[in-house]
Parts: structure tokens; C-alpha cells; sequence
């Protein structure tokens, strides 16, 4: 057998175990799809955990230029749990490097780490469309929103719905991609994510470095 259908049966079923315990401990009902979110989580988790220790990934370790004529946006989001609020970052950047757009918003959602990756993809595709491009790469550093936005599969949960409606935009591009890139070559967006939890509900920067970006 796979090692890596043996890990993804090891996590499962400690997660269904935890589950037996809480509700036997403490009368707490989990439903299962938040047992399948979290086994998700901590294997995507556990990839990027071999990443950073220099396995074998395929992922780019740091930010790369998208090719002539194509622009690159690099989306993350941040959770809030206190307040029920996700925020999303997105860098747009063209194939010289240079920062074009970005965004940084926020919502009241259920502060599900999967569930705020999926509403940043989604987020992601719907600032390209606004923002009128044609040729792009949609990158972040979720392998799990990654595989899901390249898969055929359908789902019925909120975080797929939100797959769902990303991938229908990204067909009205004339040409789209997706990458997954390691967390340290995602350090834009994830700073726009972070300062999204703390701004307006919406900012959009033409050309322009936002305050919470360092300049280099």
C-alpha cells in the first residue's frame, strides 16, 4: 500500500477517535464533514511541513515571474476565530515582477482554514475578471485548494461551492493556469491577508505598494 494512502487513513481515523472521545468526554457532536475538513487540513499541513524541511516537492520555494503577456495572482487568506472574520489578500504582478494590483478584503464567515482558501480563490478569480485580464495564473499556497481547482470532482459543501464558482469564472479567461507555490514565496499575499482583518471591508491599489508591504 501507499504511503500516502496509509498516512490519509492514519489521520482519518484519528480524527474519527478524537471525535468518539468528545462526544463520550463531553457530549460535543462533531459532524463528519468537519472531520473530513480537518483531516484535509492537517495532511495539506503535512506537506508543506516536507516542504519546508527540503523533501521531495515540486512546489517553487520562492516567487517566479509569469511568462511575457501573462500576469500572476498570488491570493491568501487569514482567520480570524474570535470574530468570525476571514481575510483575503491578492497580489497581481506581471511578468517583469512588478505589482499591478492588489486587493485586500474580509467577511463574516465560519473561520474553517479550508473554507477561507476556497473563498480566496474565489475572490482571487473574481478581482481578474474585474480587473479585465485575459491571460493568468492563479497562484497560492494551499496544495489542498490547489488540487481542487485543477480537479474534475465535484463537491457539496460550502468550501466546494466556493471551488465551484471559482473555476466557472476562470473558464471566461482566455487563457488560465493554477501553481502552488511554498509559503515563503507567498509572503505578499499573505501580509495583504493579514491587514485585510484589521481594514475596510474592501481596498482595492492600482500600480501602488499598500503601507502593510515593505518595501525592498
Amino acid at each position: 500500500m501507499e504511503s500516502k494512502i496509509i498516512q490519509e487513513f492514519a489521520v482519518v481515523a484519528s480524527k474519527i477517535w478524537w471525535r468518539r472521545n468528545t462526544l463520550i468526554f463531553k457530549g460535543v457532536f462533531a459532524h463528519p464533514k468537519v472531520i473530513v475538513q480537518e483531516a484535509r487540513f492537517i495532511l495539506d499541513e503535512l506537506v508543506e511541513e516536507r516542504c519546508r524541511a527540503g523533501m521531495v516537492c515540486n512546489s517553487a520555494e520562492v516567487w517566479q515571474a509569469p511568462k511575457t503577456n501573462w500576469v500572476k495572482m498570488n491570493w491568501d487568506s487569514a482567520v480570524d476565530k474570535a470574530r468570525g472574520i476571514v481575510g483575503v489578500g491578492v497580489a497581481v504582478r506581471n511578468s517583469s515582477g512588478s505589482i499591478i494590483a492588489t486587493l485586500r478584503t474580509k467577511k463574516p464567515l465560519f473561520p474553517d482554514p479550508l473554507l477561507a482558501e476556497t473563498f480566496g480563490a474565489l475572490k482571487t478569480a473574481q478581482f481578474g475578471m474585474e480587473l479585465g485580464l485575459t491571460q493568468v495564473i492563479i497562484e497560492g499556497d494551499s496544495i489542498q485548494v490547489i488540487n481542487q481547482l485543477r480537479s474534475g470532482k465535484k463537491g457539496f459543501n460550502s468550501a466546494s461551492m466556493f471551488i465551484s464558482e471559482a473555476k466557472q469564472l476562470l473558464g471566461n479567461f482566455a487563457k488560465w493556469e493554477v501553481s502552488h507555490v511554498r509559503r515563503n514565496g507567498n509572503s505578499i499575499a499573505h501580509l495583504l491577508a493579514k491587514d485585510a482583518l484589521s481594514n475596510h471591508d474592501h481596498i482595492v491599489t492600482l500600480e501602488d505598494l499598500p503601507p502593510c508591504i515593505p518595501l525592498v
